[in-house]
């Protein structure tokens, strides 16, 4: 067992049914590549391998002491890696993983600047998050991420289950990536975005003129939240 670590924002699932639930809804498929970011005691990396079907699963962490945990399950499909996913590219067809809460966003976007955005994505993350990129308010990153993925609150996982116990409960969240992505510069994107979603609580039309909106027949009395992603898709298709 690891001791876990403040600063890496280590808490570590203790609920076996909790795990297996986890993993079961990777679907995976024989010949996939999948990435597990933050393996830890590597829990969800032997559920994961439980499944008896041909697949490669790579795990990264950057603490060495994972690395040697789970570098002890001997399975010829597991490839043990040290580093910080934030720094790198793997190539993958899914990607799982119990993440440290206070580098939600960076994995999330991570993952969208991937060339070959992997087909589902299963994170543990904090439920405020999960909810919050999960409603039908909108916000930056729950467009962002539904220009390209499905998303859906899986479950909620009480904080009692981990250890140490977190303040706050947790959630998973699955990314199903859609059929047609669109083929946009990222990085303009998600300055749209984050210009949209600067004042949330204003109306639209102190971020776009009356004559725009009235232009693209968009209500100018809607606040950022209450837009629809095709509207958004609509505003950004014109900007000006």
């Amino acid at each position: 067992m690891i001791k876990p670590i403040k600063e890496l924002g280590q808490n570590f699932l203790r609920n076996e049914e909790v795990i297996e639930k986890i993993a079961q809804l990777l679907e995976i498929n024989n010949g996939e590549t999948i990435l597990e970011i933050g393996p830890g005691e590597g829990v969800i990396t032997k559920a994961i391998l439980q499944n008896k079907i041909d697949f490669k699963l790579i795990t990264i962490d950057i603490d060495p002491r994972s690395f040697e945990e789970v570098g002890k399950i001997k399975d010829s499909r597991l490839e043990v890696r040290l580093g910080n996913f934030l720094e790198q590219k793997i190539s993958t067809t899914k990607i799982i993983g119990a993440i440290p809460y206070n580098i939600t966003s960076p994995i999330l976007h991570k993952i969208i600047d991937y060339e070959f955005l992997p087909k589902k994505v299963v994170l543990v993350i904090q439920k405020e998050v999960a909810e919050k990129i999960t409603s039908k308010k909108g916000s930056y990153l729950k467009n962002y991420l539904s220009f390209y993925y499905d998303l859906d609150l899986e479950f909620i996982i009480a904080k009692e289950n981990f250890f140490p116990t977190p303040k706050v409960d947790s959630a998973v969240v699955s990314l199903k990536l859609k059929t047609n992505q669109p083929n946009y510069d990222k990085k303009r994107l998600s300055n749209f975005l984050h210009k949209v979603f600067r004042s949330p609580r204003k109306k639209i039309n102190k971020v776009f003129t009356k004559e725009h909106l009235d232009v693209l027949k968009i209500d100018e009395n809607k606040r950022p939240e209450e837009l629809t992603l095709k509207e958004i898709e609509i505003l950004f298709n014109n900007e000006i």
